[in-house]
Formats: C-alpha cells, sequence, structure tokens
C-alpha cells in the first residue's frame, strides 16, 4: 500500500524542521512599517506637501489641484513625444 505524502510539502521535504526553516528564512517574512512610511492625511501624494486645494481620487488618494494638473500635463507631453518618436 503506498504512503500518504502531504500536499504542501517543500523541496526538501520533511528533511528540514521548523528551526532549520526558520534559519534560511522559508515561508512568509512578517514585516513590519514605520510610521515615516505612510503618508499622513492631508498631504499631496505627488508632492508630500500639505494639500492646498485638495482633490480626491477614486482610489482615496489626495492630491493637490496644481500638482495633479502639472502631472496630467506633463504625461501627456510625454506621451504626445513618445508617439511621435515611434511613428
Amino acid at each position: 500500500m503506498p504512503q500518504k505524502k502531504a500536499k504542501n510539502q517543500g523541496s526538501m521535504g520533511s528533511a528540514m524542521r521548523y528551526m532549520e526553516r526558520q534559519k534560511i528564512g522559508d515561508g512568509t517574512q512578517k514585516v513590519r512599517y514605520g510610521v515615516d512610511s505612510q503618508l499622513s492625511f492631508g498631504y499631496c501624494a505627488l508632492t508630500l506637501a500639505p494639500v492646498v486645494e485638495p482633490m480626491v481620487s477614486p482610489s482615496g488618494h489626495v492630491y493637490s489641484r496644481e500638482a495633479i494638473y502639472e502631472y496630467l500635463l506633463t504625461k501627456n507631453k510625454d506621451l504626445k513625444r513618445q508617439q511621435a518618436l515611434y511613428e
């Protein structure tokens, strides 16, 4: 009669123990992000400065009106330049 094997058996199989897997970093790594990695509420996601005239995207990001218009104009010019190079 054949032996049953684990469904999610790793590349080393059952030869590796818990402590060995921890030493090589096998599995999920949990990372705790600090306060510095998150943008404070009321700050523009593009300029990282306090918002003057707030605009909110459907995904919830807050932008300054001037910054978002400047970004869109720059992107539009860049896309036209790339299209001209392509043709």
